[in-house]
């Protein structure tokens, strides 16, 4: 009789232990299920460096493969130079609204015309980053490399990296790429993925390549020299070439290193550049071309120009997005804020964002944003940039110059190297994007530049000579 009591009273605990033991793991593969994110962020990298953007000279075949196992954007845009991008990354806000729309750092022409408004040297204390969202979700959120958009990574989240490298390959690797950082970048880059393997992670992998100065190894330099005699292709730099393969090889060993660790299958893998690539500049140490061309596209970084503006994308999310996929939807940094934190289902920022998620869009390459119009304001007076502002609406891109008045609008359907100005051919709809320019620019309180009282025409071209730029100067910091 006591052994049948006895057993009452335990069968009831037997049933709550067995399910206890049972749906533990059910709650740990409901938590993996939670995807990886792998953030590979170049700068200034071309629109068509690429071989999947059409790019005929530099081999990436890494890229190219992660092209067609995901979505390629055509009409990827970001700002014309790196810290307004990287800042709208973090914060999801359009750089007139997080205030950071020049390099950080720099400093306006000290006799120009006009006088630069006054930039905000990080983002404000009450933005929620996507670090910091994705936290609170149980995520760990990295950035190795270059970050460039105020304060520093762990002030808005991100956890600090393990430099710790005692794998000997990796190790190995450090020695042989240690240009830009690659090496240092790729390998703490594997490490985080190590250390956070158990838990869902988000891992920016920021290159400083392929930035100048112009600095990779020598074989393969050797190659695309070869390459260059071969195709009679020399508008695209060989050493330049050398350092986009260098930076699709780290890209590579991070993709190797998520399939050996079974994590491939939940990881999206987002590859992007903070602007366009540069084509040439005579305040530089390395003969033009600099380093790469933009054709088709108009000009290059520091621009509003197609090719100061728009950029590779692609997205790899495997049972999410089709392969092989491409869109034609006009999309901006600020976007991939607001999908990074869609995709970790986190709670809505505090902050007010411009970002729209492309979840929608990557699961159904039909689907539509809603959004009338992008829009950049970029007030600088900085090296031999002049002040300017842009919209894009429908196929139509308007560009204002705000030393000279000058209007320019372009059909990029028809002209996407924006080679004919149709302002005088098309009166009113120049009229209406200027409005809508204006008019957005204006909710902002205008912000912008004024005249200086240090005006000097003939000394308006002078400029701070940062020398960082000199490639000389950067082999011996790194010697």
């Amino acid at each position: 009789m006591r052994k049948s009591n006895m057993n009452k009273l335990l069968r009831p605990l037997l049933i709550i232990g067995c399910l206890a033991f049972f749906t533990a793991p059910i709650e740990a593969q409901k938590k993996s299920k939670q995807p990886n994110i792998l953030f590979v962020l170049i700068d200034d990298l071309g629109w068509k460096d690429l071989g999947v953007y059409g790019g005929e000279f530099i081999q990436t075949p890494v890229t190219d493969q992660l092209a067609k196992e995901g979505m390629r954007f055509t009409q990827a845009y970001a700002s014309p130079v790196c810290s307004p991008t990287r800042a709208s990354l973090v914060s999801g806000q359009n750089p007139i609204r997080h205030g950071i729309w020049e390099v950080l750092g720099v400093s306006d022409r000290p006799y120009a015309k006009l006088k630069s408004p006054k930039m905000a040297t990080k983002l404000a204390a009450d933005v929620d980053s996507y670090a910091e969202l994705l936290n609170a979700q149980g995520y760990t959120c990295g950035i190795v490399g270059k970050w460039h958009a105020g304060g520093k990574p762990q002030d808005v989240g991100f956890a600090k990296i393990n430099k710790n490298i005692t794998d000997p390959t990796l190790v190995k690797y450090i020695e042989e790429n240690e240009m830009h950082e690659l090496g240092e970048i790729t390998a703490e880059g594997i490490q985080f993925i190590r250390d956070h393997k158990e838990e869902p992670f988000f891992l920016c992998v920021s290159h400083h390549a392929v930035h100048a100065p112009l600095y990779a190894r020598t074989e393969l330099i050797d190659k695309y020299n070869a390459r260059l005699r071969k195709t009679g292709i020399s508008n695209i730099h060989p050493t330049y070439a050398a350092m986009v393969e260098m930076a699709d090889e780290s890209t590579g060993l991070l993709l190797d290193e998520l399939k050996e660790l079974g994590l491939d299958k939940n990881t999206v893998v987002v590859y992007y550049s903070d602007n366009g690539g540069m084509d040439g500049d005579m305040y530089l140490a390395e003969p033009t071309p600099m380093a790469t061309t933009m054709l088709p596209l108009r000009d290059q970084k520091g621009t509003l120009y197609e090719g100061g503006l728009r950029v590779p994308l692609i997205v790899k999310w495997p049972g999410e997005v089709a392969e092989n996929t491409v869109s034609d939807t006009p999309v901006h940094s600020y976007d991939l804020f607001s999908t990074f934190i869609d995709i970790g289902k986190t709670k809505t920022p505090a902050q007010k964002v411009d970002g729209i998620s492309l979840v929608p869009l990557l699961k159904q390459e039909t689907a539509t944003l809603d959004r009338d119009a992008l829009y950049w304001h970029f007030p600088t007076n900085m090296w031999t940039r002049n002040p300017k502002g842009a919209i894009r609406k429908g196929d139509y891109k308007l560009i204002e110059n705000y030393l000279t008045g000058e209007i320019e609008l372009y059909d990029l359907a028809d002209d996407i190297g924006e080679t004919v100005n149709l302002v005088k051919q098309r009166p009113e709809k120049a009229k209406e994007l200027y409005n809508d320019l204006k008019n957005w620019r204006d909710s902002f309180g205008g912000l912008m530049p004024t005249e200086n009282p240090n005006y000097d025409r003939f000394r308006e071209h002078e400029f701070d000579y940062y020398r960082w730029l000199d490639p000389a100067v950067f082999r011996k910091k790194k010697s």
